[in-house]
């Protein structure tokens, strides 16, 4: 990108209008916070499938606001994948819900991989799209929560989760 270019920070929002999703606040912090305090430890994967989803939403998000997504790796990319399955495969969620999830969990994805791919130096300096690197907004990331709240609630006894040897984050 030349010096002189001027970004256009609202292509960052163009899913999120497009979905409706702008300016989306959270709908059940309390569950995700009595989830997150009884489910997700101090570090590592959780032993529980729901402490894991709200794990994986949070790495998610910390990725993206505080770094960018310039740490993306395969296990964000498997984190995004997880969660767009097992929400989708859970049939608690109308084809909506479902598709809304997907695609902004797509678009998560797109990020990241957009951001290695910098970070790899296969987008050159300027060339770079500083709009396509994360998407830092909470309302996404709340959206997303929500979703793993609502399945937490539907599923109130704990669901065993393996952990997968090659996660690290």
């Amino acid at each position: 990108m030349a010096d002189n270019d001027i970004i256009d920070w609202e292509q960052m929002y163009v899913l999120m209008d497009e979905l409706g999703l702008r300016g989306y606040e959270m709908q059940h912090f309390e569950v995700c916070k009595n989830l997150w305090k009884t489910k997700v430890g101090k570090t590592g994967q959780a032993d529980t499938l729901q402490g894991e989803l709200l794990r994986e939403v949070e790495k998610l998000c910390c990725e993206a606001q505080d770094n960018g997504n310039i740490n993306w790796d395969d296990n964000f990319a498997f984190f995004c994948d997880n969660i767009k399955q097992t929400l989708a495969e859970s049939k608690l969620f109308d084809a909506k819900r479902i598709d809304n999830l997907s695609r902004l969990l797509d678009f998560v994805k797109e990020c990241g991989e957009y951001a290695y791919r910098y970070g790899a130096g296969e987008i050159p300096e300027d060339e770079a799209d500083p709009v396509k690197f994360a998407y830092v907004d909470d309302d996404l990331y709340d959206y997303i929560s929500d979703a793993v709240a609502e399945f937490a609630i539907n599923n109130p006894t704990d669901i065993p989760y393996e952990k997968k040897d090659f996660i690290y984050r």
